[in-house]
């Protein structure tokens, strides 16, 4: 008797278990312009930090093709030019050209 109670109990903890996860769905990671823009003006400035960067480039975007365009374009940069570390990310060269990006999406509309 005790057997089936403790199947029983186990069986309704699973199923309530499984509706829970059905229900809720797994997390959603999407960046906005705003969250790109914030990002490209830290690199700028030399507060973002190495795992910030190495997030947004390792990311794809895939429900926005502008943002991830500049994130593929970003890519490109960082090959050539970035130095990690302590301090800035990039060297002048790349900084300028983030600085060029983050001007041209803060000019586009949305």
């Amino acid at each position: 008797m005790t057997f089936l109670l403790t199947l029983l109990l186990t069986f309704i903890v699973v199923l309530v278990a499984i509706v829970v996860f059905v229900h809720v769905g797994t997390p959603v990671y999407q960046l906005k312009k705003h969250n790109v823009e914030t990002l490209l003006a830290m690199v700028v400035a030399g507060e973002a930090t190495e795992n910030d960067w190495q997030v947004f480039l390792g990311v794809p975007i895939r429900h926005n093709e502008q943002l991830e365009a500049l994130r593929l374009a970003c890519c490109e940069i960082s090959e050539r030019e970035y130095m990690g570390g302590s301090g800035p990310l990039l060297t002048a060269k790349g900084i300028d050209e983030v600085r060029q990006l983050l001007e041209q999406l803060q000019g586009d509309e949305e």
